[in-house]
């Protein structure tokens, strides 16, 4: 109608009472979305937030949710988790219980309104070949920066600096959001100095992966790389037995291995990480903070 403008998919959006901060990226694999909601989640309840995660629960099978949702049960069991494609319709139902809801893997989820874009890159494959799908991995032109409200470059640590510089300059030139840089400290229960390992691994960012066992000190001798999501069957867990080397895997990977893994196996290490800042952190935090206020 004359005189009316129309409305964009952001006019369009639904709210919910409590404060909504989405983490999430441009690209199609691994980023490290889940130990950032960790971290994040870890420190808002710190700060005495009541609050719960939405996701869309992709490749959930059962009641404890896809294998994101049970590594962050393992560092957070009491925290509410709820998994529906339709964020806002989880949220609806428990909207008044909280004052604050994390959206995993938000980015691209237009019909829910968030207070902060958190957009995470990967410094060692920071664009998915500059192209969205069938000449890259992009779900979204790179123009799509100048929505985030912060933008965290990880696995900073992991490539050379004047990639990092140039990878920062590519972010800085679409938007003008806060930057921040960040790793992911690794860790394992084993001591994995000089052992011949096979990596076994189902993510989206296999080499990253790789990558991380040797800076525990691990001698990779082979590895084994399935699909991101990879539905791990006893025939896996018997093949990967079978290398008679130790295996080394994600967190992520261990929730469906391990209870598959033969008991006269070799063993099973699995590698957790730490999100942790590099540089940029306090200002990032006080836009978001601010945000949620």
């Amino acid at each position: 109608m004359a005189g009316r403008r129309a409305r964009s998919w952001r006019d369009r959006r639904k709210t919910l009472t409590a404060k909504v901060v989405s983490v999430g990226n441009l690209t199609f694999g691994g980023t490290g979305k889940t130990p950032t909601v960790i971290y994040l989640a870890t420190r808002f309840l710190d700060a005495g937030r009541r609050i719960a995660i939405l996701s869309r629960g992709y490749g959930a099978q059962g009641p404890e949710g896809n294998d994101e949702a049970q590594v962050i049960a393992r560092h957070l069991p009491a925290l509410p988790h709820f998994q529906d494609p339709d964020r806002h319709r989880a949220g609806s139902k428990v909207d008044g219980q909280f004052d604050l809801f994390l959206l995993d893997d938000g980015f691209q989820h237009h019909p829910l309104h968030r207070d902060f874009d958190l957009v995470l890159v990967d410094a060692t494959d920071p664009f998915g070949g500059g192209w969205c799908p069938p000449g890259g991995r992009l779900r979204e032109p790179l123009s799509s920066l100048a929505r985030a409200d912060g933008v965290v470059i990880t696995r900073a640590d992991q490539v050379e600096r004047e990639d990092l510089g140039a990878t920062m300059r590519e972010i800085r030139a679409r938007t003008t959001a806060p930057v921040a840089t960040a790793r992911f400290a690794p860790a394992c229960a084993a001591d994995l100095t000089g052992l011949a390992v096979l990596v076994a691994c189902g993510i989206g960012n296999p080499h990253a992966f790789v990558a991380t066992v040797r800076e525990l000190g691990a001698d990779v001798a082979a590895t084994r790389i399935f699909r991101d999501h990879h539905a791990f069957s006893p025939d896996d867990a018997a093949s990967l037995a079978a290398d008679g080397r130790p295996v080394v895997v994600t967190e992520k990977d261990a929730v469906e291995l391990q209870p598959l893994w033969p008991a006269d196996g070799p063993p099973l290490h699995v590698v957790t990480i730490e999100f942790t800042f590099v540089e940029g952190g306090e200002p990032l935090l006080a836009a978001l903070d601010a945000a949620i206020a």
